[in-house]
């Protein structure tokens, strides 16, 4: 009788010390957290000189980011090692696909797939209206309304083939800055003042000439390609050919969205 008490007493110390052990192990701290995430491990790019970068440094993203157990491989874009095909920073890599632009901790949290919880609602604001609220440091230009989900504009002011620029509050609350220019072919062209190189500088562009130039990097362009080319440093397209509707210059909603990421 003694030696079965012995056993089930020796059996129960090891389940207990096995149960001990592994709840230590298991238990998340500072240092090591564990994950409950998909993904474990993603890279940052970034440049000390890009406010984008530095804005999601200023709010912690980062390190929110490790604390949910997950490593963060922190590059300067500037030195390298460059393991990825991206054009402009701040730029999350997150399971193999590439997010360039900035990004709330609440929206590379929901890229990793962490679960959700019943306080996982954002607090903060919505992208758009956090773009919204910095400075644009360009020329704003005029302040159009949308009415009907169009902009009309007097396509008189733009013979004198000088770019125009304006600015608009989309329904969302955000503000698109833009401009329109004549080429001397009579071809009335859209595009964003900010380009997927140069936005995170909010400087815009100018004309100078039959050239429109980044005020960021310096790089022109001739008004003829104006809104016909995507990435790099090119303005972000809107309409390389706008229509003329009645005695006015038509500009859609939906072109407008196209470069809403930009701001």
């Amino acid at each position: 009788m003694k030696k079965i008490f012995l056993i089930i007493l020796i059996i129960s110390i090891l389940i207990g010390s096995f149960w001990l052990v592994n709840k230590y192990f298991r238990q998340p701290n500072q240092n090591n957290p564990i994950s409950e995430c998909e993904v474990k491990e993603i890279t940052f790019y970034y440049l000390e000189t890009c406010e984008w970068c530095n804005k999601v440094k200023s709010e912690g993203t980062i390190e929110k980011i490790e604390k949910l157990g997950i490593k963060v491989n922190k590059i300067n874009a500037a030195i390298g090692p460059i393991r990825d095909k991206f054009e402009g920073v701040p730029t999350f890599v997150i399971n193999g696909k590439v997010y360039e632009g900035y990004r709330t901790f609440d929206e590379v949290k929901e890229l990793l797939g962490c679960p959700k919880g019943e306080n996982n609602q954002t607090q903060s604001q919505p992208l758009s209206r956090v773009l919204s609220d910095i400075n644009f440091v360009g020329d704003k230009g005029e302040s159009v309304i949308l009415e009907k989900e169009e902009l009309k504009l007097n396509p008189s002011i733009f013979n004198d083939n000088q770019a125009r620029f304006f600015n608009v509050k989309m329904p969302d609350g955000k503000v698109i800055y833009f401009f329109v220019v004549k080429d001397k072919n009579g071809i009335y062209r859209a595009a964003a003042n900010a380009c997927q190189v140069c936005f995170s500088a909010r400087k815009g562009f100018h004309q100078e000439g039959d050239e429109i130039v980044c005020n960021n990097c310096g790089n022109r362009y001739p008004i003829e390609k104006i809104a016909t080319e995507k990435g790099g440093c090119n303005p972000a397209p809107i309409n390389p050919n706008l229509e003329v509707k009645n005695g006015k210059l038509t500009i859609k909603q939906t072109d407008l969205e196209q470069v809403s990421e930009f701001f």
